[in-house]
């Protein structure tokens, strides 16, 4: 097993190079664990990563899943205490007509939505659903993080002449996921992906593998540094963008000049749009 800890200063030696091989800002904290991750694949001599995109979107993986799906309440009340940031977004509806788009929303949204235009994507893709909850959800994935991620992850990898291959999308398995009744995705607000856990625990995998409730995700330390040791210099390089920027860019560059909480990506999204804008001004001027 190779284990790779990477410290504050990596992370701002890696955005450049994050940013060259992106060309787009990506303001998910993630996208610098995975950055570092194939860098170390590479560095090893290895030439194929596996990744595991699908499972999550299909199956009912994520948190936000089984917030809308149980509620806020059973979600906590499952020991899923360190979510309780996210839960709040809908805790504070208590009592309200809350449709399924709107919370979906709420709990998709970790910056600023201009016109309202993530919350128009996920309700026409939900309303396709029909009365499949489950599957409302799925597309709602697909409709606003599913294409980003994708291409992130395939573009990192590159990065370092990586052939990225994602075994959990092939079409058939797709399809079959899709179609399958919730109650095979889902039953508890804490084991989402329930047929991938039947099938671990079929074939005689331990314990800790399919009977984990503890959903991390690729979780990253960069939300914390950004608000500790680098929030300095990340003010400074948001700071140097808004200088320059146009207009259309100045207020997610002001926002991200406010300390960001666990699940908001306010701060990393400007950040990375200060990155972005830098190259874009690099590379004008060569």
């Amino acid at each position: 097993m190779v284990v790779v800890e990477p410290d504050p200063a990596d992370f701002t030696t890696a955005v450049p190079h994050m940013m060259y091989a992106l060309d787009y800002p990506m303001g998910n904290a993630s996208t610098f664990s995975e950055y570092m991750a194939y860098r170390k694949i590479a560095d090893v001599g290895l030439k194929v990563a596996v990744g595991g995109l699908g499972p999550d979107e299909f199956l009912m993986g994520y948190v936000r899943h089984s917030l809308v799906l149980f509620g806020a309440d059973a979600v906590l009340a499952a020991g899923m205490d360190a979510y309780k940031p996210l839960a709040a977004k809908l805790l504070h509806a208590a009592g309200e007509d809350l449709d399924p788009a709107e919370a979906v929303t709420r709990l998709v949204l970790r910056g600023p939505d201009p016109e309202r235009r993530i919350r128009d994507l996920i309700a026409a893709a939900m309303e396709r659903a029909g009365d499949d909850p489950a599957r409302a959800l799925t597309l709602a994935d697909l409709a606003t993080a599913w294409r980003p991620l994708v291409m992130t992850s395939d573009k990192l990898a590159s990065a370092y002449a990586l052939e990225r291959r994602s075994p959990f999308l092939a079409r058939d398995l797709v399809e079959l996921s899709y179609r399958l009744p919730v109650e095979y995705k889902i039953e508890h607000p804490a084991e989402g992906k329930r047929i991938l856990r039947d099938a671990a625990e079929a074939l005689g995998l331990p314990r800790e593998v399919w009977g984990s409730r503890d959903k991390l995700g690729f979780a990253s330390p960069v939300p914390a540094w950004l608000n500790g040791p680098l929030a300095g210099w990340a003010d400074d390089q948001i700071t140097t963008a808004l200088a320059q920027a146009p207009t259309a860019m100045r207020p997610l560059l002001e926002a991200g000049l406010q300390p960001g909480g666990r699940f908001d990506r306010t701060r990393m999204q400007a950040l990375m749009a200060a990155a972005w804008f830098h190259g874009q001004t690099v590379r004008a001027a060569a």
